[in-house]
């Protein structure tokens, strides 16, 4: 089973992940990481495990599996499988439990269903001088700059240049849409190192 963090807009916030202390972020994430591996290996570890109680059965004749008939070792091989699901299901779980980052952004989620919706209303005739105008006197150009902004230097952080420098290069259109739509007024020309200017 693969874990998916990624969720929907509807997904209601469990009130067990609110409140909880950032200084036990650290070892809820070594938890994680701890279940995804129970997760990808526990396969590996019950089939290997299984060949080898077989192999010893079948060299030796000794051992739990020993005196199994093919009725019975059908069974057993059942069982593992449903041992197997049930133990992915309740580390999934768990997972999302103790998960600190599970939530990271989904915020992002909930404001892109708002901005369809003003553009619905656009749609339906409303006044788009009034939704210009609560473009313009909101900060939301303004804010998207400073998150991504923010995000480019946690990339860079991390040691993923790549990324880093796509969302700087991001930052600058976003800063000149704010600049044009924003505040309106003409968007500058960016200093020649984008990087140092944005950071």
């Amino acid at each position: 089973m693969t874990h998916v963090l990624v969720h929907p807009v509807e997904t209601a916030r469990p009130k067990s992940l609110e409140n909880r202390p950032v200084r036990a972020a650290r070892a809820r994430r070594a938890g994680v990481k701890a279940l995804s591996a129970v997760i990808r290996f526990d396969g590996i570890v019950i089939v290997a495990g299984t060949g080898i109680l077989g192999l010893n059965a079948i060299i030796n004749n000794e051992g739990p599996l020993a005196n199994f008939s093919a009725p019975g070792a059908v069974l057993a091989a059942l069982a593992l499988i449903g041992a197997l699901y049930v133990i992915d299901a309740a580390a999934n779980e768990f997972i999302d439990w103790i998960n600190p980052d599970r939530w990271d952004g989904d915020s992002a989620y909930a404001l892109a269903e708002e901005l369809g919706l003003i553009r619905d209303d656009i749609d339906s005739g409303a006044d788009p001088e009034e939704i210009q105008h609560s473009l313009n006197t909101s900060g939301l150009l303004e804010t998207a700059v400073t998150l991504t902004r923010r995000l480019a230097v946690a990339f860079a952080e991390q040691g993923q240049e790549d990324q880093a420098q796509r969302l700087f290069a991001s930052t600058l259109h976003l800063r000149k849409a704010d600049q044009v739509l924003g505040h309106g007024q003409a968007a500058d020309e960016a200093p020649g190192d984008a990087r140092e200017d944005l950071q």
